[in-house]
């Protein structure tokens, strides 16, 4: 137990003490039993701290994209918010190498893990890809163009 906790780095008492405040304010359902506790958001707050966790995570995105913002060239989110996009995140770059391009994916990735999401869709597309793309009627330039207002495109 001792183990665990040092992993968490919270306490149970803590942890028990957060979960007990959460079911006071009527957030949270806890299901007790001998062997086992269950517990899980109210459906009427489900949505609500959903479209707060994405927010968030869209938030420290944007900021990302504006560190590096000479390098990108323009940005997209897709299906994980809730955008009708076969990707999460498409992102136009310019004036980038492979080494930058690698530093900006894990930057992404960390970001991602740190909202505890392990796999992410991520496009990364040169700016004269996706103008040859464009060109050429590709479906998925059109399915960018079709489900999302850009911000320049």
């Amino acid at each position: 137990m001792r183990a665990l906790e040092g992993e968490i780095g919270r306490t149970f008492p803590a942890i028990k003490k957060q979960v007990d405040s959460l079911n006071e304010s009527n957030v949270i359902n806890v299901n007790k039993d001998n062997q086992w506790r269950a517990i899980s958001i109210k459906p009427e707050f489900h949505d609500t701290l959903k479209n707060v966790f994405y927010f968030w995570l869209q938030n420290d995105l944007v900021i990302l994209f504006k560190t590096y913002e000479v390098m990108i060239d323009q940005y997209y989110f897709g299906k994980r918010f809730n955008i009708d996009l076969e990707m999460d995140l498409v992102v136009i770059y310019k004036n980038c190498e492979k080494p930058q391009i690698d530093m900006i994916k894990e930057n992404i990735n960390e970001i991602f893990r740190g909202y505890f999401i392990e796999v992410v869709n991520v496009v990364f597309m040169s700016i004269e890809e996706r103008q040859k793309r464009d060109r050429l009627a590709d479906r998925f330039v059109i399915q960018i163009k079709k489900s999302l207002i850009p911000k320049k495109w």
